[in-house]
C-alpha cells in the first residue's frame, strides 16, 4: 500500500517516538498552534489524511484541574470522533492502563474498567467510550509508556503493570496500526514492577507508590499477543486440475500475489486435483510466498466443499477468496482491498474485469447488491470478488449447490450482516475459459439449482 496516509496528533513523548520510527506526518499542539476549543480551523488540517492517530491528552495524575482534564481527554475527543465519522476517517486513540487500576482481576478488553481515583483516569475512560460510541471505524489502545533511559533516581517497587519504555510501546502500537487492528486492545509487555523496568536502564533506589497513583495497572494482553501474529489477509484458493490447465493458472496467480505491494497475507490451498501438479507448484513457490497446502478429502469433486475447506483452514483476520483461474489486477490490488476495511466490515465485494487470455481485459464490472440475488441473478460477481471477516462461526457455502452457491451465500451473508461494503477499485480479474463450471454444467443442472434457491428464499 505504500506509505500509510496517517497523521499523528501531538508530539509528546509517545507521539514523537512514533513519528521517529515511522516518519509519519504529525501536528504539534505548540508548533501548529492547535486550539482544542477551536476545532473547526484545526480539523481543516486533517482533510488530506485517512487515518488520525490521537496522542493528545492531559496526563497529569497529580493535578486536580477537573476542567482541563475534562476538556482535553473527553470533550475534544468527542469532537474528533464525530469529525472522523462524518468524514469517513479511521480514528486511532491512545488511552491508558489507569482505567483498570481498581480491578481486582487482571482485566481483558471485555471487562468493565474500574478507573483510579483521579481525574486523569476518569476522563480518559470517558474519552474511550466516546470514540467507540461516536465512530464506527476506530482503534482504542490502552497502554503506558516510560522515557528511556529511566530519568529518575527512584522507582516504585509496589506498582506493577504491563508498562514498558516508550520505544518498545511505540513499536507495538505501530505493528497494531499496520495490521489494521480495529476495536479495543490492551498493549504492553510482560508484567513487571516499575522498579524492575527502571533497573534495565538506570541505577535507582526503591520507593513506594503515592496514594493518588494506582499500585496495580496490570492488563490481560492475550488478545494483542494472539492477533499480532495473524496475517491481515488469508488468500483462499480452491484448486483443480482443469484438464491440465490448472497448474498454469495457479502459477500466474502466485506471480501476481508475489508482486503485491501489500505483503501481510498468507495463502491457503485446498486441492481437488488428482495428481501432484498443484502440490509441486506450491513447493516451488514456498520460498517466496507463505502457502498452507491441504488436500480436500471430504466432498471431492464438489466446489462448495473445496472452498469451505479453505475457509476452515484460514488464519487471517479477513479471508479473500480467489479462484485458481482468476487473478489480481495490479500490484496494488490487495492494498486497495485492505483500504476498504473498517471496524464494521463483515463482508466486502470488489470491482473486477474479465479476460480470456489473462492479458487483455473486457467488461469491467461494478458490484451492487440487488435482491434479485435471492432468485439466482448474481449482481455481485463470482466469489473471487468476495472478502469476509474471519469469525469463530464463519458462514460456509451450501455443499448441495455448485452453480448458484455464490448467490445463496451472498443472500445468507446479507441476512446476517446486512449490505456488503463495496471496493470500487478493480481488484480481481475473472478468467473466462472452456473448463470453468459455467461452461461445463448442463442447462438442466442449472435449472435444478435455480429451483433449490427459489425454494430456500421463497
Amino acid at each position: 500500500m505504500g506509505k500509510l496516509n496517517i497523521v499523528v496528533l501531538g508530539d509528546g513523548l509517545l507521539g514523537s517516538e512514533i513519528v521517529k520510527q515511522t516518519n509519519w506526518d504529525y501536528l504539534s499542539r505548540k508548533k501548529d498552534n492547535i486550539d482544542l476549543t477551536d476545532t473547526d480551523s484545526y480539523f481543516d488540517l486533517l482533510k488530506k489524511y485517512k487515518v488520525i492517530l490521537n496522542c493528545i491528552a492531559c496526563t497529569d495524575t497529580y493535578s486536580d484541574n477537573k476542567e482541563l482534564h475534562y476538556n482535553v481527554n473527553y470533550r475534544y475527543v468527542v469532537k474528533l470522533a464525530r469529525y472522523c465519522e462524518t468524514h469517513n476517517k479511521k480514528l486511532i486513540h491512545i488511552s491508558t492502563d489507569h482505567v483498570y487500576s481498581n480491578n481486582t482481576n487482571v482485566p481483558s478488553e471485555e471487562d468493565v474498567p474500574h478507573y483510579a481515583n483521579n481525574w486523569y483516569s476518569y476522563t480518559k475512560l470517558l474519552g474511550d467510550n466516546a470514540v467507540q460510541v461516536e465512530s464506527d471505524n476506530n482503534l482504542v489502545i490502552r497502554c503506558t509508556h516510560k522515557p528511556t533511559p529511566f530519568p529518575y533516581n527512584k522507582a516504585w517497587v509496589d506498582q506493577v503493570g504491563n508498562f514498558d519504555y516508550v520505544d518498545v510501546i511505540s513499536s507495538l502500537i505501530i505493528k497494531a496500526i499496520n495490521k489494521q487492528f480495529t476495536g479495543l486492545y490492551n498493549i504492553g509487555t510482560e508484567q513487571k514492577s516499575m522498579y524492575e523496568l527502571a533497573s534495565k536502564t538506570a541505577t535507582v533506589s526503591k520507593s513506594y507508590t503515592p496514594k493518588h497513583v494506582p499500585k496495580n495497572v496490570s492488563m490481560n494482553i492475550s488478545k494483542f499477543n494472539k492477533d499480532i501474529n495473524k496475517p491481515v489477509l488469508t488468500i483462499a484458493i480452491p484448486t483443480y486440475g482443469y484438464n491440465g490447465t490448472g497448474g498454469d493458472f495457479l502459477r500466474e496467480s502466485f506471480n501476481k500475489l508475489y508482486q503485491q505491494t501489500f505483503k501481510d497475507f498468507d495463502i491457503v490451498i485446498s486441492d481437488h486435483s488428482k495428481d501432484n501438479t498443484i502440490k509441486n507448484i506450491c513447493d516451488e513457490w514456498a520460498n517466496k510466498l507463505t502457502i498452507n497446502y491441504y488436500v480436500n478429502e471430504h466432498g471431492r469433486g464438489n466446489i462448495a466443499a473445496n472452498l469451505n475447506n479453505c475457509i476452515k483452514h484460514s488464519n487471517g483476520r479477513y479471508i479473500k477468496i480467489l479462484f485458481q483461474d482468476d487473478f489480481l489486477y495490479t500490484k496494488h490490488s490487495l492494498g486497495y482491498l485492505v483500504s476498504g476495511f473498517n471496524d464494521k466490515t463483515y463482508w466486502l465485494v470488489n470491482a473486477c474485469e474479465h479476460s480470456h487470455d489473462g492479458k487483455t481485459y473486457f467488461r469491467p464490472f461494478q458490484p451492487q447488491y440487488n435482491h434479485n440475488i435471492h432468485h439466482g441473478e448474481n449482481t455481485l460477481s463470482c466469489p473471487s470478488s468476495l472478502t469476509i471477516k474471519n469469525t469463530e462461526d464463519n458462514l460456509l457455502f451450501d455443499e448441495n449447490l455448485n452453480w448458484l452457491m455464490d448467490c445463496d451465500y451472498y443472500k445468507r451473508l446479507y441476512n446476517r450482516y446486512g449490505l456488503p461494503d463495496i471496493v470500487t477499485d478493480i481488484v480481481t480479474v475473472n478468467r473466462i475459459h472452456k473448463n470453468q463450471l459455467s461452461e461445463t454444467m448442463t442447462q438442466d443442472e442449472k435449472n435444478a439449482e435455480y429451483s433449490i434457491i427459489e425454494e430456500k428464499f421463497a
